[in-house]
């Protein structure tokens, strides 16, 4: 039986987002693209430190809910469905009030954009599909320990299904 690499789906919804020009650049004076995009969580003194604008694609609270696929036949399982959790969090510079949201509004929105044109997680054709489906479920504020004077940002809250 096989089970989900968590990680490897982490990365995948990276390369996707680092692939769209409009979302990532690594020219370190352009702040209206993010300059590091990377799986795993921030820390709360990383998310205050430059190169801001930064994106990071982590696990939710919640990491997976899994649903056996059919029934168990000679002890062995007929797989598993997990709805993954995927948390992407983005931060940047929080010096003009109205200018700032307006940027973290793009943001989102090209995240968004990016990653519901390619619902299945795919690399290249059809058949190399990483996942059934995905969605986006929520768009919160950054969690209060995350937040700061100086850095503004949002949670993106993204469900991944696959079938093991």
């Amino acid at each position: 039986m096989t089970t989900v690499d968590i990680f490897a789906i982490k990365e995948r919804i990276v390369t996707l987002l680092k692939a769209n020009s409009s979302l990532y650049t690594t020219r370190p004076s352009d702040k209206t693209k993010f300059r590091k995009i990377e799986a795993g969580s921030p820390s709360p003194k990383a998310i205050q430190e430059p190169p801001l604008p930064r994106c990071w694609v982590t696990s939710d609270d919640t990491v997976a809910i899994v649903k056996p696929l059919g029934v168990i036949a000679n002890n062995i399982s007929q797989g598993e469905e997990y709805d993954l959790r995927i948390r992407i969090i983005f931060a940047t510079e929080a010096k003009d009030g109205s200018k700032t949201e307006e940027n973290i509004d793009d943001f989102t929105k090209t995240i968004i954009n990016t990653l519901e044109t390619n619902y299945d997680l795919r690399n290249g054709a059809e058949s190399t599909r990483v996942a059934e489906s995905s969605e986006v479920l929520a768009i919160r504020e950054l969690p209060s320990f995350l937040k700061g004077d100086r850095v503004k940002g949002r949670a993106i809250i993204f469900s991944v299904i696959v079938r093991a």
